[in-house]
C-alpha cells in the first residue's frame, strides 16, 4: 500500500506525468473511434491520389495543345492590352456578343464542343453515326452551359466591382473554382457526358452511379481535380481581362477542356 504522499509524489512527478500522457495517448491510438478515423483518412488520400492520377493521365494526352492554348490565351491578353489592332478586333467580337445576347453564348459554345469531337475523332475509330450523335448532344449539353458561364461572368463583374483592380482576380477565380464549379459545372458536365459514355442508356447510366458516393470519388472527383489543375490558371489569365471579353477568350480554353472531359468520363475497356 501507498500512503497519500506518496501516491502525490508517484502522480504528480514529471515522470509520472509523462506516463499518464502516454497511457492516455496509447488508449486514443488504439481505440475503435482513432482506427475508424485513421482508415477513413487513408481512404480519403487514396481516392485523392487515384484522382489526382487519373487526371494526369488525360492530361498527359492533349499536353500539347494545352500548352498551346494557354500561350495562345497569354498572347491574346497581352496583346490586347499593348496592340491596339488586336484591341480593335476584339471589341467589335464583344460589340457583336452584346448585340446577339445569350444566343450568341449557346451556339457559339456548341460550335467550340463540336469542334473539340472533330479533334478528338480523328484519333478514334468510330462510325459517322456516333460522330453526329456525339456531336449534337456536346452541342446542347455545352450550348446551356455558355449561357449558364456567360451569365456567371457578368455576376461576378458586379459581384466584386467594389474590390482594387487587384483583388478582383483571386477574388472571381476562387468563387469560380471553389462555388461556381464545386455545385455546378462539375456535376453538370460529369454526369451528362457519363451519361453520353454510357451510349444514352439510362439504365446504364443508373447502375454506373450505384452507390453514389464511390462514383463520386471515383469519378466525379478525378474530374474535379482536373478541372482545378487546368481552369485555375486559365481563369486567372481571363479574368485579367475586361468583363465582356473573357467569355469570348475562354473559347479557345473550352476546346482542351471538352477533350479532357470526355477522355476523364470514358469507361476504362
Amino acid at each position: 500500500m501507498f500512503s497519500a504522499t506518496q501516491l502525490l509524489e508517484r502522480d504528480f512527478t514529471p515522470n509520472g506525468r509523462e506516463r499518464r500522457r502516454m497511457r492516455t495517448r496509447n488508449q486514443l491510438f488504439h481505440s475503435p473511434y482513432w482506427e475508424r478515423a485513421s482508415a477513413a483518412t487513408a481512404a480519403v488520400r487514396d481516392v485523392f491520389r487515384s484522382s489526382l492520377f487519373k487526371g494526369v493521365l488525360a492530361a498527359r494526352q492533349v499536353a500539347i495543345p494545352i500548352v498551346v492554348v494557354q500561350v495562345v490565351m497569354v498572347s491574346l491578353v497581352l496583346s490586347f492590352f499593348f496592340v491596339a489592332p488586336v484591341q480593335t478586333a476584339f471589341q467589335q467580337v464583344v460589340a457583336f456578343k452584346n448585340q446577339m445576347g445569350f444566343p450568341f453564348a449557346f451556339v457559339s459554345m456548341g460550335l467550340i464542343s463540336v469542334f473539340a469531337e472533330c479533334i478528338r475523332r480523328m484519333g478514334a475509330r468510330e462510325t459517322d453515326d456516333s460522330f453526329v450523335g456525339n456531336a449534337a448532344y456536346g452541342f446542347v449539353v455545352f450550348g446551356f452551359l455558355g449561357v449558364a458561364t456567360d451569365a456567371f461572368y457578368m455576376l461576378q463583374g458586379a459581384m466584386w466591382s467594389w474590390l482594387p483592380p487587384g483583388a478582383q482576380i483571386p477574388a472571381k477565380v476562387l468563387t469560380d473554382q471553389f462555388v461556381y464549379t464545386v455545385f455546378f459545372a462539375n456535376p453538370y458536365q460529369t454526369l451528362l457526358y457519363v451519361f453520353k459514355d454510357c451510349g444514352f442508356r439510362m439504365t446504364a447510366f443508373a447502375n454506373r452511379l450505384q452507390p453514389f458516393r464511390h462514383f463520386y470519388a471515383r469519378e466525379m472527383l478525378a474530374v474535379l481535380v482536373t478541372n482545378w489543375a487546368f481552369w485555375i490558371p486559365t481563369t486567372a489569365i481571363l479574368y485579367c481581362l475586361p468583363s465582356d471579353l473573357q467569355f469570348v477568350i475562354c473559347q479557345l480554353a473550352i476546346v482542351i477542356w471538352v477533350l479532357l472531359l470526355t477522355t476523364l468520363t470514358k469507361t476504362t475497356k
